[in-house]
Formats: structure tokens, sequence, C-alpha cells
């Protein structure tokens, strides 16, 4: 049984970092810098809007 160390691993090359993949967003200032065309027809938003509205309040109780 050899009791030398193994060669040392080789360094891995930087990844990604969440400031490289964010550095060309622009900050959020309003709810309408979130907005979507066309991301929910008017009848989907309304129930989803009160699918929300019901989980909110069922947490609270």
């Amino acid at each position: 049984m050899s009791t030398q160390p193994g060669p040392s691993p080789s360094p891995k090359p930087p990844g990604i970092t969440v400031d490289d993949l964010f550095a060309a967003a622009a900050p959020i200032r309003t709810g309408d810098d979130l907005a979507h065309d066309g991301v929910f027809d008017d009848d989907e938003l309304d129930a989803f809007l009160t699918d929300l509205q019901k989980m909110r309040r069922s947490d609270i109780a």
C-alpha cells in the first residue's frame, strides 16, 4: 500500500456566475416592468388572481 499522495486535481475553469447571467438585465422599478402582453387571456388572468387571493387568505387563517 502506497502512502504517497496522487496527483493534485487540476483547477476547474470558472463557471458562469449570477452576475454574468444578469449583467445586461435592467432593474425592476414597477410592476409594469414585469408585464408581458399575451401571457394571460382576460379570463385566465381573472382566474389566476382569484386563485392567488384564495391561497393568500388561506395562509392567514
